[in-house]
């Protein structure tokens, strides 16, 4: 398995490379290219949220605490006092990078079911409709946001895979396989929910048919093709 400074500088790598493009290309202004960059950086650490202990999980829960807490402080009341808000922010962001992050590492095991192509879809799903209902962004830059988290979350499961074959010894270790999955086979009933969640979210996403027209259009790649070399 790679480290942790592992993924996330390939993350942070070949997110950065692929936000340039997307740049350059005309898909997305440079603030955007920059959370784009962000965004595939995550997605390259969130396969480790449920490994305990380790840093991608407490990092995780503690940005997902801060966000939860600027989501209800600024949805609450305007007449509360400035103290008030901060103890409502407090204690939302404590509730989730303790309680919730305990309980959730009760349920989970590293390389179970959130170490899955599956899991990978439904944090691309959660991001777009964060992106489009909370961030306020149109569909295309939101299905662009998630497409970016879940690029970074597949190349982490491939990551940990090529860490699994020693290719100097050409020999296959025993961790071969656990990482880039489709869902959890060891643990049916816990995929099972995994993916029905998965279809239940993304059934609440925003229409995704101009970020499809794009991705899949001749002319994106005759652009990229043109802006490519000097």
């Amino acid at each position: 398995m790679a480290n942790f400074n592992t993924h996330i500088t390939v993350a942070a790598a070949g997110a950065g490379l692929l936000s340039v493009l997307c740049l350059q290309v005309g898909l997305v202004a440079p603030r955007e290219a920059l959370i784009l960059a962000l965004m595939g950086t995550i997605g390259g650490i969130l396969p480790d949220v449920d490994l305990e202990h380790a840093y991608p999980s407490r990092i995780m829960f503690a940005l997902f605490g801060i966000i939860a807490a600027f989501l209800v402080i600024f949805s609450v009341e305007n007449d509360l006092a400035i103290v008030e808000l901060w103890l409502i922010g407090l204690i939302t962001f404590a509730l989730i990078r303790w309680p919730i992050w305990m309980i959730f590492h009760q349920y989970t095991h590293h390389r179970g079911s959130i170490h899955s192509v599956v899991a990978g879809a439904l944090f691309m799903f959660l991001t777009v409709i964060f992106s489009h209902h909370v961030m306020g962004k149109n569909p295309f830059i939101s299905w662009l946001n998630g497409f970016f988290i879940f690029s970074g979350f597949i190349l982490h499961l491939v990551l940990d895979e090529l860490y699994s074959v020693d290719f100097m010894n050409s020999r296959i270790k025993r961790s071969f396989g656990t990482a880039l999955k489709f869902w959890d086979t060891k643990n049916r009933p816990k995929a099972t929910a995994l993916l029905c969640l998965t279809l239940v979210v993304w059934a609440i996403t925003p229409e995704s048919a101009a970020f499809w027209d794009t991705l899949l259009s001749k002319q994106t790649y005759q652009i990229i093709n043109a802006r490519m070399f000097p």
